[in-house]
C-alpha cells in the first residue's frame, strides 16, 4: 500500500470593488491642478458621493466649493459611466495628504502630493556675432575690379550668409 497524495487548489473569485479610483496616488505642483476619477458599482448609483480629506474630515459633494486653503474643488458625476471626477485647482503645499472618494459607506483612498512651483526657466540673451561683409565692384565685363569696402555689421550668421550670397549674384 502506497501513500495517496492529493493536491487541491482553491480559487476565490471576487467581484470588482464597490468604489475604486483610477489612480491611488496623484501629484501636482503649487498653483496647478489635479484630477481624480472615482468609479462606483451600479448598486451605489443613488447613494451620496463625496471627496473627503482624512486629516480634517472635510468633505465635498457634487458642485464647486472653495476650501480653506484657497484651492477650489469641483466634483462632477457621470451616471452612465458610474464615475465621479474630482478637479482640484489652485493647489497649495498644505493640500498634500490623504483623501478618499466615497459612495454610500464605501471609500477608496487617494494620496495627493503637492510640490513647490517648478522654477521658471531663465532666459539668457547672447550678443549677436559681428560679421565682416565685403562688397566687390565689378567692371562692365563682369570681372573683379577692386575691393571697395570692408564694413563690420552686427547680425546673426544666417543673415550674413544670405547677404553674402546676394552679393555674389549681383552684377
Amino acid at each position: 500500500m502506497g501513500i495517496d497524495v492529493t493536491n487541491q487548489l482553491y480559487l476565490t473569485v471576487q467581484s470588482a470593488p464597490d468604489v475604486s479610483v483610477v489612480s491611488s496616488s496623484v501629484s501636482g505642483h503649487e498653483g496647478g491642478d489635479i484630477s481624480v476619477e472615482c468609479l462606483y458599482s451600479s448598486g451605489y448609483k443613488d447613494e451620496s458621493k463625496q471627496w473627503c480629506r482624512y486629516k480634517d474630515k472635510s468633505c465635498y459633494t457634487v458642485g464647486r466649493t472653495d476650501t480653506s486653503q484657497n484651492s477650489s474643488v469641483q466634483i462632477s458625476e457621470d451616471d452612465g459611466r458610474r464615475s465621479l471626477t474630482v478637479l482640484m485647482t489652485g493647489l497649495r503645499l498644505t493640500d498634500s495628504g490623504w483623501y478618499f472618494c466615497s459612495a454610500g459607506n464605501q471609500e477608496a483612498p487617494v494620496q495627493l502630493n503637492v510640490t513647490e512651483d517648478p522654477q521658471v526657466p531663465v532666459l539668457t540673451v547672447t550678443q549677436p556675432k559681428t560679421t565682416v561683409v565685403t562688397t566687390k565692384e565689378f567692371n562692365r565685363n563682369g570681372t573683379d575690379a577692386a575691393l571697395s569696402s570692408t564694413t563690420p555689421v552686427s547680425m546673426n550668421n544666417q543673415t550674413a550668409r544670405s547677404e553674402e550670397h546676394q552679393n555674389e549674384y549681383c552684377a
